[in-house]
């Protein structure tokens, strides 16, 4: 019960506090009656739970009461195992002259410290509940935006350039790669009037725009493999979804750019 401990603590604490303070002026009695009232507090706690009984074990073992020392050491265990799964004898003060599975009446002014630190936990936890509700509905609604392509998205692979100095076709492998393979694309590449254009430099960039990552490789053209045909090395897609290949062009024409848009849907296969 997290929300439930968080509450109870400082009350707890309290009690172990006067606990301390009566023990160290003498009053032991008063001391052991602080630690039982700690115990009836925490019992609902596993963590605050071992701790009442740590303190009432080390209590016995200053006051040489090794009676009450080795009953307190299986009330210990049995705290730290049991409590979690709500098997404690609520109101029990914990003490070894008591039955360690036996109630006991809550004192009035204890069960209403517990009655608030329940009733706070619960409106706590509804908080938190709607809270991580929201948080998974706005991640729904996130993913789900980025794993749908827009409905107009542009996929032709044949396009002007920007400024229209150039016409650029990207013609993807003929077997569509595997997520995560490396593979080739080849550029065609003509000026305005469709004549090749031979001697061009590229610089290629790219990415996921609903994701906002970009390429996960450094592709590159790496050669001229025929009339204004040139070859793009280095391609990898590391999951489905809308990529964009950018390519920056300069040629004796001059310097443009043209954004490509391809959608890979296969399945995420690591080869």
């Amino acid at each position: 019960m997290p929300a439930f401990t968080t509450q109870i603590r400082p009350h707890v604490q309290a009690e172990l506090d006067a606990a301390a303070s009566a023990e160290a002026r003498g009053h032991f009695q008063t001391a052991f009656h602080h630690l039982e009232r700690a115990h009836v507090l925490g019992q609902l706690s596993t963590a605050l739970h071992v701790r009442a009984h740590l303190r009432m074990l080390a209590f016995a073992l200053r006051h040489d009461r090794l009676a009450d020392a080795f009953g307190q050491l299986w009330r210990l265990v049995g705290a730290a195992l049991f409590t979690a799964f709500g098997l404690v004898p609520l109101g029990n003060t914990g003490g070894s002259e008591v039955s360690g599975w036996r109630g006991q009446p809550v004192p009035g002014d204890l069960q209403r410290v517990l009655d608030e630190a329940r009733s706070r936990a619960t409106v706590r936890s509804a908080r938190a509940a709607t809270a991580s509700l929201a948080l998974f509905v706005l991640a729904a609604v996130a993913l789900t935006g980025c794993g749908t392509p827009p409905r107009d998205l542009d996929l032709s692979l044949d396009r002007p350039s920007a400024a229209g100095v150039y016409r650029v076709e990207l013609v993807p492998p003929a077997r569509p790669p595997a997520i995560n393979e490396l593979h080739s694309w080849t550029v065609r590449l003509a000026g305005a009037d469709g004549v090749p254009v031979h001697g061009a430099t590229f610089a290629v960039d790219g990415g996921m725009p609903q994701h906002g990552h970009g390429l996960p490789t450094r592709p590159r053209v790496t050669a001229e493999v025929g009339d204004g045909v040139y070859r793009l090395d280095g391609m990898k897609f590391s999951m489905a979804g809308w990529w964009e290949v950018k390519l920056a062009i300069q040629g004796t024409p001059g310097s443009d750019q043209v954004t490509f848009n391809t959608v890979v849907s296969q399945p995420p296969l690591q080869r």
